[in-house]
């Protein structure tokens, strides 16, 4: 949905995902950290910048205790979060 320019009808989609997973795998797991990531990324797109940005902030933190700061997804967090500020 969200390549095919229906960003909007995506958006639910992305936030349900993140609340199941955050429920099933829990708040830290690599796999919800994603998920909200993969909503960030949507919001941003929107120009939901004001959104986007505290998801990528607790993504990055939480990647960093989870994963490492050196990891490839902490490093695309860092990133991520320096496109919208």
């Amino acid at each position: 949905l969200q390549d095919g320019g229906k960003r909007d009808e995506a958006e639910p989609l992305y936030r349900e995902a993140l609340e199941a997973r955050r429920e099933v795998l829990g708040a830290r797991h690599p796999n919800t950290l994603s998920s909200m990531n993969n909503l960030a990324n949507l919001l941003q797109d929107q120009g939901k910048l004001d959104e986007a940005e505290p998801l990528y902030r607790e993504a990055l933190e939480a990647r960093r205790e989870v994963l490492g700061a050196r990891h490839p997804d902490t490093l695309g967090s860092m990133h991520n979060l320096g496109g919208v500020l």
